[in-house]
């Protein structure tokens, strides 16, 4: 066998095992989507839209319940806060309200005329 075919073949061996190399990697690396996929699907399938729908609105229902009861306990303590820097004004007696004016009775249209005439 001549050098320059036993070079030739060598290279040829050398790209194929590259070649077979490369592929083994990116058939590995090309999988993991596949299979994340295929595990989401099964995983899926167990759920059906009415209960993702039942477990996303019971999570709704326990955030906004402890933000509203959140909520009432930072005002309840600010109230506190604020009835402590402000002192109530102090009782005084109710203001006696000053009687109504009493009206001129109304004129009727016929005692309206007579004082004219």
């Amino acid at each position: 066998m001549s050098k320059l075919k036993s070079y030739q073949e060598q290279v040829q061996q050398a790209v194929e095992k590259g070649i077979k190399s490369f592929e083994e990697q990116h058939r590995a690396l090309a999988a993991k989507p596949f299979d994340y996929a295929e595990k989401l699907e099964e995983e899926a399938k167990a759920f059906s839209i009415k209960s993702v729908r039942e477990i996303h609105d019971k999570a709704l229902d326990t955030v906004y319940s402890k933000l509203n009861e959140w909520n009432k306990l930072v005002s309840d303590y600010t109230s506190g806060l604020v009835s402590k820097l402000e002192p109530e004004e102090e009782k005084k007696a109710p203001a006696k309200k000053k009687p109504a004016a009493k009206k001129a009775p109304a004129k009727t249209a016929a005692k309206t005329a007579e004082a004219a005439a």
